[in-house]
């Protein structure tokens, strides 16, 4: 089977639960959702921009516990949130 087959037959995968960020950002006020959707915004270089372990101890000392790999991985739009 070639890969050009192999990739035809495949199907996209089913979506599962949203990734903890969007946990995140369901529970915080329209004011501080936007504020962490502009800090996650900041591109790589610029020196305005958080590190994501910074933001996962933000959002820890203000209760949301989620990791700095899942910071990451939704800033890079690599997570469920954005699929599809």
């Amino acid at each position: 089977m070639s890969l050009a087959d192999r990739l035809g037959e495949e199907r996209p995968a089913r979506p599962g639960k949203p990734c903890g960020m969007h946990y995140v950002f369901e529970a915080l006020s329209d004011g501080d959702a936007e504020a962490l959707r502009r800090t996650l915004a900041v591109p790589v270089g610029d020196p305005q921009r958080l590190g994501s372990r910074q933001i996962s101890s933000i959002l820890e000392l203000e209760g949301h516990s989620v990791s700095m790999k899942t910071v990451e991985t939704h800033r890079k739009g690599a997570c469920r949130c954005d699929s599809g």
